[in-house]
């Protein structure tokens, strides 16, 4: 089953309260709390949205974690904790608007996923301008 988020936390709590916030909101979440193995079962699930929360990460799990962001191409990158760590992160797909501080904000976080999976699904689907683009999309001809 293909999850479109999937949350990394390696405070327990932390992940659970953000995954339980999301399926509240609608949204099939997977959660992972182990970095080992992360790259595999994010190009498995092909989310459109990846949580990375550096709470209580480790120096090395943080590099890591930077480093895995630059390789994602396709997936929109959400980073939750102290902005003097998640400043350092870099990729195609980290935007600043997606960098949230501590305390956890279940508000922000739901209005922030909504928007960058209605905008990555709107990448995947480009309206056309032309009577007959609109025309193939109402019968669903694509």
């Amino acid at each position: 089953m293909p999850y479109p988020i999937i949350v990394f936390s390696v405070d327990e709590l932390r992940g659970r309260i953000t995954k339980k916030i999301l399926e509240r909101n609608g949204f099939q979440v997977l959660l992972l709390n182990e970095i080992l193995g992360m790259r595999e079962k994010i190009a498995e699930h092909s989310p459109d949205v990846v949580i990375f929360d550096t709470y209580h990460c480790f120096a090395e799990e943080v590099r890591h974690l930077r480093n895995l962001c630059g390789a994602l191409d396709n997936t929109v990158v959400m980073l939750l904790g102290d902005p003097a760590i998640t400043e350092g992160f870099r990729g195609p797909n980290i935007r600043r608007d997606l960098r949230l501080s501590d305390p956890l904000d279940p508000d922000l976080i739901i209005s922030k996923v909504k928007a960058a999976s209605s905008s990555k699904k709107e990448e995947q689907n480009p309206k056309t301008d032309t009577l007959e683009g609109e025309l193939k999309d109402f019968l669903k001809l694509h």
